[in-house]
């Protein structure tokens, strides 16, 4: 090769090398800055409050769609609605997205759902994925397996802004390696290889909440989102305390909120509008009507 065509090549990689140092650092002073910035949601006074229908008596989870739509999923149907907030909520289109095929399915327990692009993502407790494509006309769905199982009990899911993957929140069994069993654990799902990463991307140990709250929490994932601004993970528990954990995106715990069981019976989902707004959603449980509640917030 040439002198001048060594220069040039030379010239080229140091470019690239600046630009993504570059890129590395915008990233980095983006979190850094969002680490500054609080919102805070009062659990005790939601906005506004919709009794959901009988067929969602079940809700385990919802996405965002837009400012009018949210779509949600139940445990015992593989089903997708489409709900429209109204002054109540309408069920504005129901697509079955896969059939009972054998014992496996015997159950399905669906436990969330995530939007990226013009894909949705559903979550079975037993660590399994389906994928589907065209959801809003005609849809197809690919069953995506991971190696995590029915003793994690995957129950949340939620779509991550900043990795651009899906986020997977166990409320067993961690899966990793000389941990307790206290220990919670989340993993990150890569949607350009259809994999689950081996490392969790968050273990939540008891010990975090003894040392914000001065008490002993039992923790039990059952629904994660990643906030669209501050970029902190917020996670709902449902057995036995009835809380919202807030853990900033390196892992730190921020804070705990109990939530009122009289207000949210079994809260089960949760996702936030692109400004931040927080939709929590809730079982019907004992003659109690499932719900959905939307939480406008302070910033501080």
């Amino acid at each position: 090769m040439r002198s001048h065509q060594l220069l040039f090549v030379s010239a080229l990689l140091c470019f690239f090398s600046f630009s993504n140092r570059k890129n590395f650092s915008s990233v980095k002073d983006t979190l850094r800055k969002e680490k500054t910035i609080t919102y805070t949601y009062d659990l005790a006074h939601p906005q506004r409050k919709w009794v959901l229908p009988d067929e969602l008596l079940e809700i385990s989870g919802q996405t965002w769609v837009d400012k009018n739509h949210l779509l949600a999923i139940e445990d015992l149907h593989a089903v997708l609605y489409l709900l429209r907030l109204d002054s109540n909520i309408v069920i504005e289109k129901q697509k079955v997205f896969r059939e009972r095929t054998g014992k496996e399915d015997k159950k399905f327990d669906i436990e969330d759902v995530a939007i990226v692009n013009d894909k949705v993502y559903a979550l079975w407790s037993h660590g399994v994925i389906f994928k589907i494509k065209n959801w809003e006309t005609d849809l197809k769905t690919k069953k995506l397996e991971t190696s995590l199982a029915k003793e994690n009990n995957t129950e949340g899911m939620c779509f991550d802004p900043v990795s651009q993957n899906l986020l997977i929140a166990c409320k067993k069994e961690s899966g990793a390696a000389d941990e307790k069993k206290s220990t919670r654990a989340v993993y990150e799902f890569d949607l350009s290889a259809d994999t689950l990463k081996t490392r969790p991307f968050l273990l939540i140990h008891k010990d975090d909440f003894l040392k914000v709250t001065n008490e002993k929490v039992q923790f039990f994932p059952s629904a994660i989102a990643v906030h669209p601004i501050t970029h902190d993970l917020y996670i709902l528990s449902t057995k036995d305390n009835k809380c919202m954990a807030q853990f900033s995106y390196q892992g730190e715990l921020k804070s705990l909120q109990f939530i009122d069981r009289n207000l949210m019976v079994q809260p089960e989902g949760i996702c936030f509008s692109p400004d931040g707004t927080l939709y929590i959603s809730s079982e019907g449980k004992n003659g109690v009507p499932a719900v959905i509640c939307e939480f406008s917030y302070s910033k501080q």
